[in-house]
C-alpha cells in the first residue's frame, strides 16, 4: 500500500457513490422493478425530446442525443440483467436433485 501511495502521491482514490435513486431497503424484485421503471421513464423522456426537436419546439440537439444515449444504455443494461437471470434460472433447472 505504501508503494502505491508513493507512485500516486497524495491523490485519493475516487469514492464510489451509491445511486440515490434506487431504494436498497426492498428486496431484489422491488429493486428490479424500480430499475425497469426508471429505464421506461428515460425512454419516454428521450422520445419526448426527439418529438420536440422534430416539430421545432426545441433546438438543443446535444440534450436530445444525451437523453437518447442514456435511455439506450439503460435499456441495454436491463436486457443484460434479464439475460443473466434467465441463464441462472436455466442453470438451476438443469441441476439434479
Amino acid at each position: 500500500m505504501d508503494a502505491i501511495k508513493k507512485l500516486g502521491g497524495n491523490l485519493a482514490l475516487p469514492e464510489i457513490r451509491k445511486s440515490s435513486k434506487i431504494d436498497h431497503s426492498g428486496g431484489f424484485l422491488d429493486t428490479l422493478r424500480q430499475f425497469a421503471g426508471e429505464t421506461d421513464e428515460q425512454i419516454k423522456k428521450a422520445d419526448n425530446q426527439m418529438q420536440k426537436l422534430a416539430v421545432g419546439k426545441s433546438n438543443d440537439l446535444q440534450e436530445v442525443v444525451m437523453a437518447t444515449e442514456k435511455a439506450d444504455l439503460s435499456f441495454k443494461l436491463l436486457v443484460q440483467v434479464r439475460n443473466k437471470l434467465l441463464e441462472a434460472y436455466q442453470e438451476i433447472m438443469r441441476m439434479q436433485v
